[in-house]
């Protein structure tokens, strides 16, 4: 981005969750487990597609949905098989009494905000896009039901 340059709000949103992807992707690295490999194929797909929709989304005014909608879509899909994978990663290391039994309550804020940050994002989307043209790019229980 440019020196001085106004990071747009979906910038922003989308911005964090890389951030927070990588904090994550950073707090799990040392560990082994077989839901831990899966999290981080996971985690690693989501950074690689937010680093390609990130430039995109730098001039709000000029991001195309018909350039970004798959890579929406992506990060999405990946935040929704990543949380519940996380959870059943986190139970299995609380159980068996893995050391990475910490870190994983350390991270779980993380999750939180992401799907914060990705509801956000959804709304900031359907403002931009409106309800119909982002209905079939962000799963439905990102956006609030009631309108």
């Amino acid at each position: 981005m440019k020196a001085g340059a106004k990071m747009s709000k979906l910038e922003r949103l989308f911005s964090d969750v890389l951030s927070q992807t990588d904090t994550v992707l950073d707090g799990v690295n040392q560990y082994e487990h077989p839901l831990l490999a899966r999290l981080k194929a996971i985690l690693t797909e989501q950074r690689a597609t937010l680093e390609k929709l990130l430039p995109e989304l730098r001039d709000e005014e000029n991001a195309k949905l018909s350039v970004i909608r798959e890579w929406i879509s992506i990060v999405y899909h990946d935040h929704e098989i990543a949380m519940p994978t996380f959870e059943a990663w986190k139970r299995a290391v609380n159980w068996m009494k893995l050391p990475a039994k910490d870190v994983a309550s350390d991270l779980e804020p993380l999750f939180k905000k992401m799907k914060e940050n990705l509801e956000e994002a959804a709304l900031e989307l359907e403002n931009i896009y409106g309800a119909e043209d982002i209905k079939f790019v962000v799963p439905s229980f990102y956006i609030p039901t009631l309108r």
